[in-house]
C-alpha cells in the first residue's frame, strides 16, 4: 500500500491534510454545497437531453437515463449524509486500480474507525477524486452512454462565451511569433505565462458547473493583475531553464517541454497559445500536453476537447483562424502531442508518481520542464495539506523531482506553500483570519520547482 494512502503518516502533524470536517472552511462548503449541486446539475443535463437522446439512441437509452439518475439521487444522499465511500465493481481503464486505492484507504482506517472514509471525514482530495471517479462509473455501466462526455455542453459554452476574448489573445500571439517581431524574450516569456495563469479564472469546478464569463480578458489581466501574485519566479525560470534552452549551446533538437492541463474552454486556448509561443520563438522542439483520460473536474481537458478546440478557433474569427492553421500544422509535425496517463485522474500526490507510475515519471525525466496548470496540480503537488505559508515549495513537494516545474495557479484551496515574510504579513493585515483569499481565484502564484 501507498504511504500516503495510510489515513495517518509522518506529516500530519506538520501539515494536517485537509478534509471536510471542520464546518466554514472551502473543503467543508464544498462537500456540502458544491458536489451535491454538481450531481444534481448532471441530473437535470440527462432530464433535458432525454428526447435528443432517445432520438439519436433509441427508446433502450430510457433504462440508461433512469439508472444514472437512481444512482446519482443516491449519491447526492450519501453525500450529504456522510456516508462511507463504496468499492466500485466495474472494470474500467483504470477500474482495478482504483477498486484497489479505496480498499486500501478503508482497511488503513479501520484499526480506528471503519467510518473514517467518509465524503467529509476522509481526505478532500481523495474523497473529490473518488467522486468524480463515481460519476464516471455511473455513465460506464450503461449500455448506451458509457462513453458520453456528460460536462462536453459547459466546456463547449465556456469557450464560445469567450470569443472575443479568444480572437485577442490569437491577435496577440500571432504578432508575436511572426518572423518580424522584436526579441523581447523576457517580457513575452512574463507576459505569455501570465495569460496561461489568468485563464484559470473561468474555472468552472469552482462554480459547480456554472457558467462564468472572465470580465478582464488574459491579455489585459497580463498587465494589470501583477498585484495579486503572491509569488512570481518567471525571472527565475528564465534565467535558470528557459534561457540556457533557448541558447542551446550543443545544437539540440530534442528539447521537451510538457504542460499538465487544467480546464477546457478558453483556460486551454491561453494553454495553447502558450505551447505555439515556446516553439516557434525556440525554447523546444516539442511540446506534450498532458490531459485527462475521462470527464473530470467537470471543465478538465480530454483529448476531443483539445481536437475540438483547435478546430473551434475558426469561429472567433480571422486572428483565431490564423492561429488554428498554426496549431494545425505543429500538431501535424507532431511538435504539439495530446497524451492522458491514468495517473493524472488518481487521487495521487505527485510525489509518489515515481512508485505509483514510474513509466509516466520516466517520461517526465526526459523533459526539460513541467508546467502545471491551475489548482487540482497545485494540491496534487503539495499533497492537499494545511502548511505553514513560509514552508517551503520543496519541502511541501517532498521530494517530486522528475525535471524542473513551474505551477501556474489561481489559488481555490486552502492550501499554499512558499510565501515570504513579507506578503505573509501584507495578507494577514488585509484578512486577519478570514481565509477567503486562499479560495477567491483572486490571488495566484507562479512557482518554480527543482531548478
Amino acid at each position: 500500500m501507498c504511504q500516503e494512502l495510510a489515513m495517518r503518516d509522518d506529516y500530519d502533524h506538520v501539515a494536517p491534510r485537509l478534509t471536510g470536517t471542520k464546518e466554514g472552511t472551502f473543503a467543508y462548503l464544498t462537500v456540502r454545497d458544491r458536489w451535491p449541486k454538481i450531481v444534481t446539475g448532471l441530473v437535470d443535463q440527462l432530464a433535458r437531453k432525454r428526447n435528443e437522446l432517445i432520438d439519436r439512441y433509441g427508446n433502450a437509452v430510457e433504462s440508461d437515463i433512469q439508472g444514472i439518475m437512481g444512482k446519482f439521487a443516491q449519491l447526492r444522499y450519501e453525500i450529504m449524509c456522510d456516508k462511507p465511500l463504496k468499492i466500485f465493481s466495474e472494470n474500467g481503464f483504470d477500474g482495478p486500480k482504483w477498486r484497489q486505492l479505496v480498499t486500501d484507504m478503508k482497511t488503513a482506517a479501520m484499526p480506528d474507525d471503519m467510518e473514517l472514509l467518509t465524503y467529509f471525514k476522509g481526505p478532500w482530495l481523495f474523497v473529490e477524486c473518488y467522486l468524480y471517479r463515481f460519476i464516471y462509473s455511473a455513465f460506464l455501466c450503461t449500455e448506451k452512454l458509457s462513453d458520453m462526455d456528460y460536462f462536453e455542453d459547459s466546456k463547449q459554452k465556456n469557450f464560445m462565451d469567450h470569443l472575443p476574448q479568444v480572437e485577442e489573445a490569437a491577435s496577440f500571439i500571432n504578432k508575436i511569433i511572426a518572423s518580424d517581431a522584436p526579441a523581447h524574450d523576457m517580457f513575452a516569456v512574463g507576459t505569455m505565462f501570465r495569460m496561461s495563469l489568468w485563464g484559470n479564472r473561468a474555472d468552472m469546478s469552482l462554480t459547480g458547473g456554472d457558467d462564468h464569463t472572465m470580465e478582464m480578458t488574459s491579455v489585459v489581466a497580463s498587465a494589470k493583475l501583477n498585484d495579486f501574485i503572491l509569488i512570481d519566479d518567471t525571472y527565475n525560470l528564465m534565467m535558470r531553464v528557459l534561457g540556457p534552452l533557448l541558447k542551446n549551446e550543443r545544437k539540440r533538437q530534442d528539447r521537451r517541454i510538457d504542460i499538465v492541463l487544467d480546464n477546457a474552454g478558453v483556460e486551454l486556448t491561453g494553454d495553447l497559445i502558450l505551447a505555439l509561443f515556446l516553439l516557434r520563438r525556440g525554447f523546444t522542439d516539442k511540446v506534450v500536453l498532458h490531459g485527462k483520460a475521462i470527464p473530470w473536474f467537470v471543465s478538465d481537458v480530454t483529448e476531443k476537447d483539445f481536437r475540438w478546440t483547435i478546430d473551434s478557433l475558426k469561429e472567433t474569427g480571422p486572428e483565431g483562424e490564423r492561429l488554428m492553421e498554426h496549431l494545425k500544422n505543429c500538431v501535424l509535425e507532431e511538435k504539439i502531442v495530446f497524451e492522458a496517463d491514468w495517473f493524472w485522474t488518481s487521487p495521487h500526490p505527485y510525489f509518489v508518481m515515481e512508485e505509483e507510475a514510474p513509466e509516466l515519471y520516466a517520461e517526465l525525466q526526459t523533459s526539460s520542464l513541467v508546467i502545471f496548470k491551475g489548482d487540482l496540480n497545485y494540491r496534487k503537488l503539495v499533497g492537499d495539506r494545511d502548511w505553514d505559508l513560509n514552508t517551503s515549495f520543496e519541502k511541501a513537494c517532498r521530494g517530486f523531482s522528475p525535471c524542473p516545474y513551474f505551477a501556474l495557479r489561481t489559488l481555490k484551496a486552502e492550501t499554499v506553500a512558499g510565501l515570504s515574510e513579507e506578503t505573509i504579513d501584507k495578507i494577514l493585515e488585509k484578512f486577519e483570519e478570514d481565509n477567503q483569499w486562499m479560495t477567491s481565484g483572486e490571488y495566484a502564484v507562479l512557482q518554480l520547482g527543482n531548478a
